[in-house]
C-alpha cells in the first residue's frame, strides 16, 4: 500500500497512548483505530479532543484573560515493529538521519542505555518509510493524534499490560545499577514546547520512565495552569532522555542502539516486545506540530 509523507505509513494495531489524565483525574484513552481510516481521519478527531485544567491562582476570567495564552501541539505517533532477527534490514534509516543534532556526551549515554535518536525531515520520509516497509513481518501503527498545550506531560505508553520486570540503567557517573519493579509499564514522557529562538521551532524533552499506579491524584504545574493527574511511584532515566529542536516538517526517530540488546537494559526493556509467539524490536517516530493557542472557557 503506497501512502502520502504526510500518512507515516500504514495502519494496523493501535499503539497505546495515554495522556495524563485532566482535571477528573482519568486518562486520555486512544481506541484501536481503523485498519481502514486515513492519518487525516484521525487528525480531524483529534481536532475535537480537549484537556480542561484549571487557573493557576484562582483567577477569575480576566484574569485568564490578561495572560499570555500558551501555544498548543498535536503529536503524531507512528510504532514500527519488526521481528527481532530483521533488524539488520532497518539499519539503513540512519542514514536519512541526523544523529549529530545531540552532543557526542548525550549519544554515548543513550547508547549505552541502548537507544539510539535521529532526527528526520518530511522530504526523506519517503525512503526511510520504504526501509522499514521492506521488513517481512513487520507491524506499523499510527497512534491516533492527540493535542496538548504547552508543558503538559504526555505518557506514551509501550506496555499493553501492567508486568514485572528488572530494569538496568547506565547513569551519567557510567555506573551501572538496577531496580525491581512489580506490576509496573515503561512509558516515554514527552513534554514539548515552542523554542523562544523561533515560534517556528518546536523544543521537545523525551525521558523514559518505569512507573507503577498508585491511590489519589497529584497536582503538575505547567504554563497552562495547574492540572490533574494519577499518582505514580516511578524512576526517570534522566541520562537516557534527550532534548531536541524541531524545525518545520522534522520528526524524531528513537531506537535501539544495537540488534542484539542487553537483556532488561532500558533500550532492551522499552524497545523490545513478544508479540503472538514473535519478538519484536520497537522504532517509535514522534512528530509534534504547533496547531494554535489554548482555549479557556
Amino acid at each position: 500500500m503506497s501512502m502520502s509523507r504526510s500518512q507515516f505509513g500504514l495502519l494496523a494495531r493501535a499503539l497505546t497512548l495515554a495522556a495524563l489524565a485532566f482535571s477528573a483525574g482519568c486518562r486520555l484513552g486512544v481506541p484501536q483505530a481503523d485498519r481502514a481510516a486515513s492519518v487525516e481521519t484521525l487528525a480531524t478527531a483529534a481536532a475535537e479532543t480537549s484537556l480542561a485544567g484549571t487557573s493557576a491562582n484562582g483567577e477569575d476570567g480576566l484574569g485568564l484573560l490578561a495572560r499570555p495564552t500558551p501555544p498548543v501541539f498535536q503529536i503524531v505517533v507512528l510504532h514500527v515493529r519488526v521481528p527481532i532477527e530483521t533488524a539488520g534490514a532497518v539499519s539503513g534509516v540512519w542514514q536519512y538521519l541526523r544523529e549529530e543534532i545531540h552532543s557526542g556526551v548525550t549519544q554515548l549515554a543513550l547508547r549505552d542505555n541502548g537507544l539510539r535518536v535521529g532526527v528526520g525531515h518530511a522530504d526523506w520520509w519517503d525512503p526511510i518509510r520504504a526501509t522499514f516497509e521492506r521488513v517481512e513481518g513487520q507491524i506499523t501503527t499510527v497512534a491516533q493524534p492527540v493535542r496538548v498545550p504547552a508543558g503538559f506531560p504526555l505518557a506514551l505508553e509501550l506496555d499493553t499490560a501492567p508486568r514485572d520486570q528488572t530494569l538496568f540503567y547506565v547513569g551519567r557517573d557510567g555506573v551501572l545499577s538496577g531496580s525491581t519493579w512489580q506490576g509496573s509499564r515503561n512509558v516515554l514522557r514527552v513534554t514539548y514546547d515552542n523554542d523562544p529562538r523561533d515560534p517556528r521551532q518546536v523544543r521537545m524533552l523525551v525521558v523514559p520512565e518505569v512507573r507503577k499506579q498508585e491511590d489519589g491524584l497529584r497536582i503538575v504545574r505547567t504554563p497552562a495552569g495547574l492540572w490533574q493527574v494519577p499518582r505514580h511511584e516511578l524512576q526517570t532515566f534522566d541520562a537516557a532522555g534527550f532534548e531536541t529542536v524541531l524545525g518545520p516538517g522534522e520528526f524524531i526517530v528513537i531506537g535501539p542502539s544495537v540488534g542484539e540488546l542487553a537483556a532488561g537494559l532500558v533500550g532492551d526493556a522499552f524497545l523490545r516486545q513478544d508479540f503472538e509467539g514473535t519478538t519484536y524490536i520497537s522504532y517509535v517516530v514522534l512528530r509534534p506540530e504547533t496547531v494554535g493557542v489554548s482555549e479557556h472557557e
